[in-house]
């Protein structure tokens, strides 16, 4: 199913969040790669499976500096981290690369599977601090399969009410203000600007939205 047509400014959404997150997130899962290497359990068999599987997930992030017999290098990204998944089960190696196998997918605009990705993550992971992210993935590709689904627009508001306070939550209100906006609801979209230009989490969201209420001005004067 083709993307549908968005508003000529494109949702601020799960990308962008990972965009301006990479470094967090890239450092959580090398935290919990690290943790598997150094951690000393009393079942060889299950340290060495997750010792392996971490290997695959470092060589399926960057194959250009890791690389092993299990992730083939000529792959699309969401494929080197489907394979981990595949040949990693009841890891935590298997369990980061489904979550990277998500935004991969999203990433290469196949939202569909992203979303299932994504969901099945959440899923297997309830106490995961990316379920927030997880969240935003679904309602993201929900949005880029076609804004004008009333699914969509209720994700956003899931993740608002069900993660408040967090980055995640931020970024759905600056998607639900876009939507707004490019229905012409100028009044409902004033005020989720308005509510994000206040924000502590993210300057740089809190600047896109100010300079989204700032287009506002003329819109609303017609």
């Amino acid at each position: 199913m083709e993307p549908a047509e968005t508003h000529p400014d494109r949702l601020i959404d799960f990308w962008e969040w990972l965009v301006e997150n990479r470094r967090q997130v890239i450092l959580a899962i090398f935290i919990a790669v690290g943790a598997v290497l150094i951690v000393y359990t009393q079942r060889l068999n299950s340290q060495m499976a997750e010792e392996s599987a971490s290997e695959d997930v470092l060589a399926a992030m960057d194959p250009d500096r890791f690389s092993t017999d299990k992730v083939n290098s000529e792959s699309t990204k969401s494929e080197r981290f489907a394979e981990v998944v595949a040949n990693h089960p009841d890891t935590a190696g298997a369990s980061n690369a489904k979550f990277l196998q998500a935004s991969a997918l999203f990433d290469e605009g196949k939202f569909t599977e992203a979303e299932a990705v994504f969901s099945a993550y959440a899923s297997e992971n309830p106490l995961s601090p990316l379920v927030a992210a997880a969240a935003l993935g679904q309602a993201s590709c929900k949005a880029s399969l076609n804004v004008n689904d009333p699914g969509a627009a209720a994700a956003y508001e899931a993740v608002r009410s069900q993660h408040a306070g967090t980055a995640e939550a931020v970024q759905a209100t600056l998607a639900l203000g876009r939507m707004a906006m490019a229905k012409k609801n100028m009044s409902k979209a004033r005020k989720l600007f308005t509510e994000v230009s206040t924000n502590r989490v993210s300057q740089i969201w809190a600047s896109s939205a100010s300079d989204l209420l700032r287009q506002l001005a003329p819109a609303e004067s017609q």
